[in-house]
């Protein structure tokens, strides 16, 4: 069964920071995913981009493994 974009909220998923942007991507179902951090408080702080879906987060949650910096680490 194909997932939709809120499924991804409750799955475990990797993320591979992407150079020197605040941007991440993942691959769930062989379909590349990617999280952006926006400008938090005036804009949500996380946006979700997945198969033509977009999701706004002001949290990213517990089952996400989010490196923090450059290059993966």
């Amino acid at each position: 069964m194909d997932k939709n974009i809120k499924d991804l909220l409750r799955i475990d998923i990797e993320w591979i920071k992407r150079g020197q942007d605040p941007e991440w991507y993942a691959f769930v179902e062989g379909n590349q995913c990617e999280l952006r951090m926006n400008d938090f408080p005036e804009e949500p702080l996380y946006t979700l981009i997945w198969q033509g879906d977009c999701l706004d987060l002001d949290e990213a949650p517990s089952t996400w493994s989010i490196p923090r910096g450059a290059g993966g680490s």
